[in-house]
């Protein structure tokens, strides 16, 4: 069964790594992560519990430089996101 993702927890996984719209009202996020590394990733925001398809979780997986969508989703569940 494919790992699933809301738009809510992919905007408290861009805040966490310090990513931000690179222009006003873009949709391309960049930005220096706490590794030191600077990444970019092109997420549309709507709402908190809509969900993302799975090939999308995996292309921002891969734009933000994590293995795969299970890392992503250990790395949010350290990060402490609290489905509400």
């Amino acid at each position: 069964m494919p790992i699933r993702f809301t738009q809510g927890e992919i905007a408290f996984l861009l805040g966490k790594l310090n990513m931000a719209p690179l222009r006003k009202g873009s949709n391309i996020y960049g930005g220096v992560g706490p590794d030191g590394v600077f990444r970019t990733c092109k997420f549309d925001y709507h709402k908190d519990r809509e969900p993302v398809a799975t090939g999308t979780a995996k292309a921002i997986a891969a734009s933000l430089r994590f293995r795969d969508v299970a890392e992503m989703r250990a790395y949010l569940d350290q990060k402490g996101w609290k489905k509400k």
